[in-house]
């Protein structure tokens, strides 16, 4: 394999991350004031929104979990490109709210088969053309969906109404499709034989399981901030106005910490990494509880990207290469849990925030979370080690 062939096909995954996480599902975020200021939208169907981008995404990830066949994948991940975009321009078009659900929901379709379909699939390409096993580079694109979304919004919100911005995010979204497809290699030649000792199979098991609950307290972590950061910032009257400035810090911080914390990961340790990932993403809301000042929320802002990235990149990885045969299903077992925390936290918080006019305790709650995901977490490491126990004996 050339180095310029890897290098496209890793170009191509990472820019259909931008677009079918980063614009597709991204973009909502620096949307909600802008929407809010022109429409009126309250906090509760603002929360509403998010959840049903959620459901759509959580919908997605229970399908591919019944996924096997190759074929199959690769027409949906490419279906999830075009529907990225036609979900995002179409939002432009109405002020049905009941329209916007649907559109939402088809997104979070379209924002699982970036992620999942795409990560598996890259999973099944990066083994079985002798690379490292890694997705840092594939999650960076979250990062930078982050990063391009804040920036147009900053470039775009004084001379274009609400409608137009929806539009522009879209036709960002055509163009950017066009590379990914080109580039994007023959996966269907990318199929693994089965691997695993057969006494190990209950301990998989109960390992995923596990895992699935810590991952689903770091999804009430990424989601909370994810949807509310920018809406939290513009309520802090010395902050009001550079909302789109905290989600830019959030994507710069999130796009070159994937590839550090696999660095990270190599040299210390999987499980260690991930401990101070999700102890760095509880640090990350807290700070926006005890100190409002725009240094301290720019902080937390570098901290969250840093954080919520790497949980997401070297959980996905961690089971892929537990499963590589199918490593999409065990990713959307995982994701399954996530979507659920994704559907849950921000109407909770919503609603909190419209009854008690601030994000205070729907802050504390999160905190809660992320702390019990800590201790489920060291929980699934004790079962890994039973599974490489059991393959040893089996």
């Amino acid at each position: 394999m050339k180095p310029i062939e890897t290098l496209k096909v890793l170009v191509a995954s990472v820019i259909s991350v931008v677009v079918m996480v980063g614009i597709a599902r991204f973009s909502y975020t620096p949307m909600i004031p802008e929407m809010v200021a022109a429409l009126g939208l309250s906090k509760s169907v603002v929360g509403m929104l998010a959840t049903v981008n959620y459901a759509g995404y959580l919908t997605g990830a229970l399908l591919i979990t019944r996924i096997s066949d190759l074929d199959l994948k690769v027409r949906l991940y490419q279906l999830g490109l075009v529907v990225a975009v036609i979900s995002t321009v179409l939002m432009g078009y109405t002020t049905n709210v009941w329209v916007w659900f649907v559109l939402r929901f088809v997104s979070g379709l379209s924002t699982s088969a970036g992620m999942l379909l795409g990560a598996g699939l890259l999973m099944s390409w990066l083994i079985k053309n002798n690379q490292k096993s890694e997705l840092g580079v594939f999650f960076s694109g979250i990062g930078l969906g982050i990063v391009l979304t804040a920036v147009v919004a900053e470039l775009i919100k004084d001379a274009f109404t609400w409608d137009q911005q929806w539009v522009i995010y879209g036709v960002v979204a055509l163009v950017l499709l066009v590379p990914a497809w080109r580039w994007m290699p023959d996966y269907r030649a990318c199929a693994l034989p089965r691997t695993g000792g057969e006494g190990a199979g209950d301990e998989r098991s109960r390992f995923i399981r596990i895992l699935q609950l810590a991952y689903f307290c770091a999804g009430v972590g990424y989601v909370v901030t994810a949807t509310f950061l920018v809406a939290i910032a513009e309520s802090m009257p010395q902050l009001s106005g550079h909302g789109w400035l905290i989600w830019l810090i959030a994507g710069l911080a999130a796009t070159p910490a994937c590839w550090l914390w696999d660095v990270f990961s190599r040299r210390w340790g999987q499980w260690l990494a991930l401990y101070l990932a999700y102890v760095l993403n509880s640090v990350s809301i807290l700070m926006l509880i005890v100190n409002t000042s725009m240094v301290s929320v720019m902080l937390s802002a570098v901290i969250y990207g840093a954080s919520f990235i790497g949980i997401v990149s070297m959980m996905l990885a961690m089971v892929g290469r537990v499963f590589p045969e199918n490593p999409s299903r065990p990713m959307s077992r995982l994701t399954f849990s996530y979507g659920i925390a994704q559907m849950l936290a921000p109407a909770v918080v919503g609603y909190l925030a419209d009854v008690e006019g601030n994000y205070t305790n729907g802050l504390w709650l999160t905190l809660i979370v992320m702390a019990l995901g800590v201790v489920v977490l060291h929980l699934a490491r004790r079962a890994q080690q039973r599974q490489g126990e059991a393959v040893t004996a089996g």
